[in-house]
């Protein structure tokens, strides 16, 4: 009974452990997997084709009206004995066989209909209407291209943020063991009379706001590690590693002018605006239709049964109409205006779409510029950091230097250290952010 007891315990022990490693779930992603799975599970890029599927629903209803309306009706009706008094009492009320005695007996009548009708001519909307609605549909995927890069460019960011958060928390990490190890030293020496006890408290007062420091990034590092779960549909508690296998590599920047040329030829935004302006413009000749007359073909088939009265077999016809609605054309004019208004506003909010992207494709690139002249000066800068932080040391070891300065060049490489780790990252953002800006990021 004893050894049952011990083999269930030890299940259990099994069991539970096997749940912890399961909810504790490490996933280690690349870029290129961040931004798959990025695509994959992003809510935004969703709707955007959801908008496409329902662009492509009103093209499809557009087109449909140039087919031929069809119908059939049937009906049929069971009525009263009617009460049936001619003005003029026919010869053949006498006779209860004729057809007008049995209207005195009618009780049910069905008919059936199959009708048919297609526009010939009214003012070439059915064509405009669909020309605008294919307009809007690629409008849409230009859109849903726009989008694309939007996700891309937010999981790029929410990977390097992440990246530079854990950095810096190795980096504080490590600075902090350092500290601790220092306070251990000046303690030996205070107890040794070697040191005053004021130096001591400076040493853990900067240890102190160390590890306040690594508290403040653990929290963030572990809210970025969630944010990114959520973006990447990654179970809830799940550690997620990088692999930084090429993340750094970039290509030269070019000329400026090869930027701006490139963004306003391949900006799905701006393309997306001039889709919008086709479509202004074909509804402007929608609108102008309603001045037109309109000519369609229709044709018919009818069979009607009254008991004891009728039968009708085999009833067809056809023939064209003709409408011009007055009123209409009078009202198209107000419709036209509007149309025309609309027209220009789409115009106008592509002459300044293009002016952002210009301005924003400009920003991009100097911040590109900028983001690499900082590479470059936090090299220099742990170099200098590094070698200013050993000379510190040997003075204050010879008693050539206080402590508040050898304790400052400490602060000094740590913050140079923060600074290429943070500087290294932004500049791989801001090619991004470049590539983005031009319509090239996919």
């Amino acid at each position: 009974m004893h050894r049952l007891r011990i083999n269930i315990i030890l299940l259990c022990i099994c069991l539970s452990a096997g749940f912890i490693a399961k909810s504790q779930e490490i996933k280690t992603i690349t870029l290129s997997e961040a931004l798959d799975l990025g695509y994959k599970n992003s809510k935004q890029l969703a709707i955007s084709n959801e908008v496409v599927k329902e662009a492509q629903a009103r093209l499809d209803q557009a087109k449909d009206k140039a087919l031929p309306d069809v119908g059939v009706s049937g009906t049929y009706l069971h009525i009263n004995t009617p009460n049936i008094a001619f003005s003029t009492p026919p010869s053949t009320d006498s006779d209860p066989n004729s057809p007008l005695a049995s209207l005195s007996n009618l009780h049910d009548v069905g008919l059936l209909q199959l009708n048919a009708s297609m526009p010939l001519f009214n003012g070439l909307k059915i064509r405009n209407t669909k020309a605008m609605n294919e307009y809007l549909q690629q409008a849409a995927q230009y859109d849903e291209q726009t989008t694309h890069s939007q996700v891309a460019l937010n999981t790029i960011k929410a990977v390097y943020h992440y990246y530079t958060l854990l950095e810096s928390r190795n980096t504080i990490q490590q600075s902090l063991k350092q500290q601790e190890q220092r306070v251990k030293e000046f303690k030996e020496q205070e107890a040794q009379g070697l040191l005053a006890r004021n130096d001591r408290l400076k040493t853990e007062l900067q240890a102190n706001t160390i590890e306040l420091a690594l508290t403040e990034v653990n929290h963030n590092v572990e809210l970025a590690e969630y944010g990114l779960g959520i973006l990447l549909g990654f179970p809830e508690g799940t550690d997620v590693k990088l692999d930084t296998t090429g993340m750094f590599e970039m290509v030269d920047i070019k000329a400026w002018d090869h930027y701006l040329q490139s963004g306003l030829e391949s900006r799905t935004v701006l393309k997306s605006g001039d889709m919008q302006i086709k479509a202004t413009e074909s509804n402007y000749k929608i609108a102008k239709a309603n001045r037109l007359p309109t000519l369609s073909l229709s044709a018919g088939y009818v069979n009607a049964y009254i008991p004891n009265v009728m039968t009708v077999t085999n009833a067809l016809n056809g023939g064209l109409s003709l409408k011009y609605s007055i009123t209409g054309a009078f009202h198209a004019t107000h419709l036209m205006r509007e149309a025309r208004a609309r027209a220009d506003q789409a115009e106008f909010a592509q002459a300044q779409r293009m002016d952002e992207v210009k301005l924003q494709i400009r920003e991009k690139y100097l911040k590109c510029l900028e983001a690499q002249d900082k590479v470059n000066i936090n090299q220099k800068t742990i170099v200098q950091a590094a070698e200013n932080f050993q000379i510190s040391e040997n003075k204050y070891k010879q008693g050539l230097l206080i402590l508040s300065d050898y304790l400052d060049a400490d602060v000094a490489l740590l913050r140079a250290r923060l600074g290429f780790a943070t500087s290294r990252a932004d500049k791989m953002l801001s090619y991004y952010e470049l590539q983005e800006s031009i319509g090239t990021l996919q």
